[in-house]
């Protein structure tokens, strides 16, 4: 989804400005009860949130340093197996994509970034009713969430496939829901 994105932000009518934001399916999805925030939790066992306090940490180092490492992260889970969670794992996308390693380090560490990570998923729930990811939020503030098989290998398609997910979620709020039965389930 982020190399996707990525690749048509400039081919887009109007061209398509991205903002990055963390949210935590962890903390979504937790039975710690009401009070609990992961993002208050630094010990605490996490597959995700590591990653999302490290983007946070590279975004104080600018925008084109969070996109590089935001960039090699995706692939490093999703195309590699990696686990995102490892801090070595981290350190060493940080190493790849440039980032003062020393800064990236006291930043991971720092309460502020990992409360930005909460300031995030927050807002998210509360202004979008944000309940997984991908989700995507348009102009005034229509939000769709977004579950695909693949991405399309050509340009036009890739970009074809934004526009109709922009027309369905932006144009046609009437429209809450658009969901395939899973064919693997047919008897």
């Amino acid at each position: 989804m982020v190399t996707w994105l990525e690749s048509i932000k400039t081919e887009v009518d109007g061209g398509l400005s991205i903002q990055w934001k963390t949210f935590s399916l962890e903390q979504q999805n937790s039975q710690e009860g009401a009070d609990f925030r992961i993002w208050e939790q630094q010990d605490y066992p996490s597959r995700g949130v590591p990653a999302l306090v490290a983007s946070k940490a590279a975004l104080n180092q600018g925008d084109s340093s969070f996109l590089k490492f935001h960039l090699a992260t995706f692939e490093a889970m999703h195309d590699e197996g990696e686990d995102i969670a490892d801090g070595k794992v981290l350190m060493d996308i940080a190493k790849n994509a440039g980032l003062d390693l020393g800064q990236f380090d006291q930043d991971m560490n720092r309460d502020e970034t990992w409360q930005a990570v909460g300031k995030d998923h927050t807002e998210s729930k509360r202004k979008y009713n944000v309940f997984g990811v991908p989700t995507l939020i348009f102009g005034q503030g229509q939000a769709v969430y977004v579950k695909l098989k693949s991405i399309p290998e050509s340009r036009e398609e890739r970009n074809s496939l934004f526009q109709l997910i922009y027309d369905m979620g932006a144009e046609r709020p009437y429209l809450l829901e658009l969901k395939r039965p899973d064919p693997s389930q047919i008897l």
